[in-house]
């Protein structure tokens, strides 16, 4: 009986193994390109202010980093008016 077992899931590892080489190849996703902080303005119209925590953009410019600061994600600081 234990051979039957045995041969039994010898069997459904080969069907398993060759489904899975007939499977189409994924192609990998690519990263997100990243917005650029002086284009997020065009792109929320309306928002006023935004930041990625290390740059502080408005409609008139933006600010100059730090040198040692990672920005994060962006994020509206204050919508317009």
């Amino acid at each position: 009986m234990n051979v039957i077992f045995r041969t039994l899931a010898l069997g459904l590892l080969l069907a398993a193994t060759a489904t899975h080489a007939d499977a189409p190849k994924l192609e990998p996703m690519l990263p997100a390109i990243p917005t650029p902080i002086q284009a997020y303005g065009a792109q929320n119209p309306a928002c006023f202010e935004w930041t990625d925590g290390c740059v502080l953009c408005s409609r008139e410019g933006c600010s100059t980093p730090g040198i040692a600061c990672q920005p994060g994600g962006l994020v509206c600081k204050k919508l317009a008016k």
